[in-house]
């Protein structure tokens, strides 16, 4: 029970090391991923070089005069401060430039070390493999030919240095020249195209995710627009209903106001007659604000705003929402609305809420030309909120309920539906989590059920209106 524990202490401050590394303030995606290897390999040659020195002046016979000894011990200094350079090159974020420097300084102490003590003393040399490989990696193909370039001319110095010794049975010391360079001349080509083909296709990958991007920051663009359109066509149905209401209160203004009157007839008395005035002011005031409410909403309702999800409680909701919904549907069909006792909250955009239920009326009206019911029944199941949109319609056909959510899908005439209201519907179950689906009758009517996850209370933004 005790190795969890353990095994979290023991790998907590190889995790902090490994933080430490990858903060590096560079903005190249490539030089980002390639900063945390470079400094650990730098940390490593920093560290490994002058202890390999010492281990070997104090293990072995120094068998070198004074100005080989020198020479020795200065190109390992060089390479050590080169690579602890490096390191902090790299922590300012100069990745290339730090990179760079190092691979400079190795490769003329290594032009040195072999002119001093000639090629053919020298153990197998790592460096030449490890030069490359970091120009090529790390900074690009001038780099990468411009330290193959330095090779044949390090083993030239080594070969033709008076300590260079010829291989044993010949008389040349160049004999291994010509195959050294064509051996890493083929790495190097090897190299090059392996290094272009990696950067090609990264690239690649990144113009295709910039590409991807794009297109989906147009998609939200477009999706905006086009709900936008939604919200203005729905509007525009609302329209002939809103007019009648507001002609209502109109005519409810008038009637109120026109006790005016009474103040210049003859009969009129001040003292019993003001309470009537008084209330007939209080009615001009209640069909004002009746008349600034609908006006709100359809403000409210009809402005393009980006989509920004609230707690709220549907029943709420759909009760606020009643009005608009009656002057849609008209005088031929009737509203019927089941709102439970207990809220029931869900974390949605309230105003595609409640585009969408306008949606799902408009289309029940357009199922329903001789008149019928539109129902809105609102329920807990478990942890979710089920709302039952039905009418009692024309119901609609194996095939159509099977393509009603489709963007664009309409079986309205030309210009008389955009195909998008369902669509949205869709949509904005999908984002919350949810789900809809449709069961409908031919000449019997049409429910669709959406269920919708219920959201706690505490939720943030949440908005109770």
């Amino acid at each position: 029970m005790g190795m969890p524990g353990l095994q979290r202490v023991t790998w907590a401050p190889w995790r902090r090391a490994a933080a430490w590394l990858r903060r590096v303030p560079v903005a190249d995606p490539i030089d980002r991923r390639n900063a945390p290897a470079l400094q650990i390999l730098l940390i490593f040659l920093g560290v490994e070089i002058p202890l390999n020195k010492l281990y070997h002046l104090l293990t072995y016979e120094i068998q070198m005069n004074a100005a080989q000894l020198a020479v020795d011990i200065g190109t390992d200094s060089a390479m050590t401060v080169a690579a602890w350079s490096g390191v902090l090159m790299i922590r300012r974020g100069l990745v290339k430039p730090g990179t760079a420097m190092f691979i400079t300084v190795t490769m003329c102490c290594a032009l040195i070390a072999n002119l001093a003590f000639g090629y053919q003393l020298q153990a197998f040399d790592p460096y030449p493999m490890l030069l490359l490989t970091l120009a090529a990696l790390v900074i690009g193909r001038g780099a990468l030919w411009s330290v193959y370039a330095c090779i044949p001319l390090m083993f030239v110095l080594g070969m033709g240095s008076p300590w260079g010794q010829p291989p044993s049975g010949s008389g040349s010391r160049f004999q291994n020249l010509p195959s050294l360079a064509l051996s890493y001349l083929m790495i190097t080509l090897v190299l090059d195209r392996t290094v272009a083909a990696l950067r090609e296709g990264l690239a690649r990958a990144q113009h295709a995710a910039r590409r991807m991007r794009e297109e989906m920051r147009e998609r939200e663009r477009v999706q905006q627009r086009l709900l936008h359109m939604q919200k203005i066509e729905t509007v525009g149905q609302l329209t002939s209903g809103i007019s009648h209401d507001f002609n209502n209160i109109l005519g409810s203004i008038i009637g109120h106001a026109s006790l005016r009157h009474r103040i210049h007839e003859l009969d009129f008395d001040a003292a019993s007659e003001a309470p009537q005035l008084a209330d007939a002011l209080e009615g001009v005031e209640q069909a004002a604000q009746r008349g600034i409410s609908v006006t709100r909403k359809l403000l409210s309702f009809s402005r393009q705003d980006l989509l920004v999800p609230v707690v709220f409680d549907v029943g709420h909701a759909v009760q606020e929402l009643r009005p608009m919904l009656r002057q849609l549907l008209g005088p031929g069909v009737a509203l019927e609305v089941t709102v439970p006792a207990q809220p029931c909250t869900v974390r949605l955009d309230r105003s595609q809420f409640e585009l969408v239920l306008l949606n799902f009326a408009a289309n029940a009206r357009d199922a329903m030309p001789a008149g019928g019911c539109f129902s809105i029944s609102i329920q807990h199941e478990g942890t979710w909120t089920l709302l039952e949109l039905a009418d009692t319609g024309t119901g609609m056909s194996p095939d159509v309920a099977a393509r009603v959510f489709e963007a664009f899908y309409t079986t309205k005439p030309t210009g008389q539906g955009t195909g998008l209201g369902l669509a949205v519907a869709w949509e904005m179950a999908r984002d919350a989590g949810g789900t809809i689906s449709v069961d409908s009758t031919r000449a019997v009517g049409a429910c669709f059920s959406l269920r919708l996850p219920q959201a706690s209370t505490d939720t943030p933004a949440h908005e109770s209106r």
